[in-house]
């Protein structure tokens, strides 16, 4: 007996090698005699079929199943952040540390995920605010990382960090990627930083290039406020990345607040989903 009775499909847009994933997707919905609509990302395989919006799905579907990377897992879950719709990733990218539901298994994980067989698992997000003389000008969610750096350009910017209204540090380097354990994974890897387990609560804040050997990967409480105040002569345009998908512009004085979300997001997991396996198989630990 199957939990859900309409499912949002979502797919790696301008992708034609998701569509026999896709079909076989609506064949193991059909078996289950369970609703679905296309997502308007799905367009070009759709045979002609109509589709609807995100907002549509957030409103009328009881989970969304996305076909593709990582990435397209990861602008899912920003379109899908205000609502409590669970997600669902199949495998059609490289890494899948999000998408961890095989495509090449005759659906046999997406079937038992269906049939009530899964481990729901809630991921922090973050909102990413840009304020400029007290007001918001730009905002962002982001289930990964947000990025601060200097616009279009390789430079060293100038920053202060603030948590929960204390001056922690005023750093010199290239920018920062303030990440979640969902993210450790990511950028933030990639630039020294640690991998932490998606169910801990924390924030992961990683200076990139700094200047200073003292300048360290931070861990922090993951209901802190972070605050950074941009300020350097020589850096007029910086700009903020959420989830390297994202970019808004910042200037000098704009103060950047991120926060995790109280709304976390719901990703589910086959019955045998194991995260330290995946390291093990993603990064080829042996």
């Amino acid at each position: 007996m199957t939990n859900f009775s309409r499912v949002g499909l979502i797919v790696r847009p301008d992708d034609e090698n998701v569509a026999n994933t896709f079909n076989e997707v609506i064949a193991c919905l059909k078996e289950r005699q369970i609703d679905w609509v296309f997502e308007d990302s799905a367009r070009s395989i759709a045979n002609g079929a109509a589709t609807v919006s995100f907002e549509h799905i957030a409103e009328n579907c009881d989970l969304a199943i996305i076909i593709g990377g990582d990435g397209t897992l990861l602008s899912s879950a920003r379109a899908l952040a205000e609502h409590d719709v669970p997600l669902v990733g199949i495998n059609r990218g490289r890494l899948g540390f999000l998408v961890d539901v095989p495509s090449d298994d005759k659906m046999q994980g997406l079937s038992s995920i269906l049939d009530g067989d899964y481990v729901e698992e809630y991921r922090s997000i973050l909102e990413t605010r840009i304020l400029r003389d007290g007001e918001c000008i730009a905002k962002s969610y982001a289930l990964n990382d947000t990025v601060i750096r200097v616009h279009e350009r390789l430079q060293i910017m100038d920053y202060d960090i603030i948590i929960d209204d204390a001056l922690v540090a005023h750093q010199r380097a290239d920018g920062l990627i303030i990440s979640t354990p969902s993210g450790s994974t990511a950028y933030s890897l990639s630039n020294g930083g640690p991998i932490v387990a998606p169910t801990i609560d924390t924030l992961i804040l990683n200076p990139l290039c700094p200047h200073t050997l003292n300048s360290r990967p931070l861990l922090v409480d993951g209901r802190s406020c972070i605050k950074i105040h941009l300020w350097d002569d020589d850096v007029r345009q910086a700009q903020v990345v959420c989830d390297g998908q994202v970019y808004m512009d910042a200037m000098l004085g704009d103060m950047v607040n991120v926060f995790s979300r109280e709304k976390k997001l719901r990703l589910l997991h086959r019955d045998s989903y194991d995260y330290h396996r995946i390291l093990r198989e993603k990064l080829g630990w042996g």
